[in-house]
């Protein structure tokens, strides 16, 4: 396994990792600048960013952070939020966005989740890492509107399927981390948005296999039969596609023949309970310590 995941787990030769976290919660005005007062006070020389935003879309603080091996980014006070400084009571939106194969144990990190309770899962990718040549794989884009391709040269390639909620990005993993390993890597990260999930209701969270995307291996071999007794034009349109044209641009027709060809032995299956069971692997390393405040049921 490679040094590059905070907590993973390997099945089927593919490692399942939690490549990012966005959670929230709601905490008090004063809360907000007590915890402001301590990272200006200790942390100050990590602050990258700080800035201010009244647009209605963000939020008002917001705070990026810098450190040797990582960062990530907190915000307080959505700004579609009703804001009453006169009432000490009340409680406004706090999230926090993190990717936990860098940040791992960062100590400001974990401060700030055992500091308050009651987080919400707001949205997560989860990566997936194959070791086989991005050449070697062939995706159907299952209705995604916008696909984007970014090649610079050989196999040094990103396919961006979608956006938002169940949005795809799929690229060589080898090459963008610099990682000096003998054969290739290539990754595959989906992202899922949630509306408010209760990180104490864990035991209950649960994915769909909507969510993974529609892969092959591009490793059918022709045979003999296959030119004596299949659709020779077939057979063309499933070269073509194997060198490179684009499955979504052929007719329907065609696209369910060569589908059905590569479903039988090239697709590639992902598994939804180990996704599962990586996410709450990863939420347990950051909440299961005596110092957070998070009840997990």
């Amino acid at each position: 396994m490679y040094n590059i995941y905070n907590k993973s787990v390997e099945y089927n030769n593919m490692t399942y990792s939690i490549d990012n976290l966005r959670l929230k919660t709601y905490i008090k005005y004063q809360d907000f600048k007590e915890l402001e007062f301590f990272i200006n006070t200790v942390y100050k020389d990590k602050i990258n960013k700080f800035w201010i935003s009244d647009r209605i879309q963000c939020f008002h603080y917001n705070y990026a952070m810098e450190f040797d091996n990582c960062s990530f980014y907190f915000a307080f006070m959505h700004n579609n939020e009703g804001v009453n400084y006169n009432r000490e009571d009340m409680e406004y939106n706090f999230t926090i966005d993190f990717n936990p194969n860098k940040v791992k144990d960062n100590p400001l990190l974990l401060i700030i989740l055992d500091r308050f309770s009651n987080w919400y899962l707001k949205s997560l990718d989860l990566a997936i890492d194959i070791p086989v040549n991005i050449l070697d794989i062939l995706f159907d884009i299952l209705g995604k509107r916008k696909v984007q391709t970014l090649s610079y040269g050989k196999d040094n390639i990103t396919y961006r399927l979608g956006n938002g909620d169940g949005k795809i990005k799929i690229y060589n993993k080898k090459i963008e981390s610099n990682l000096n390993i003998v054969g290739h890597l290539t990754r595959v990260e989906v992202t899922k948005e949630f509306d408010d999930f209760p990180i104490c209701y864990l035991k209950r969270f649960q994915l769909s296999d909507s969510i993974f995307p529609c892969l092959y291996l591009n490793q059918y071999v022709f045979s003999f039969s296959d030119y004596t007794t299949k659709d020779k034009t077939l057979m063309a349109v499933l070269y073509a596609v194997q060198s490179g044209y684009p499955i979504k641009d052929l007719s329907r027709n065609y696209k369910e023949k060569v589908k059905d060809l590569l479903e039988a032995g090239s697709r590639i299956k992902f598994n939804k309970s180990i996704a599962e069971e990586v996410f709450k692997k990863t939420i347990f390393y950051y909440f299961i310590r005596r110092s957070s405040k998070q009840i997990i049921f």
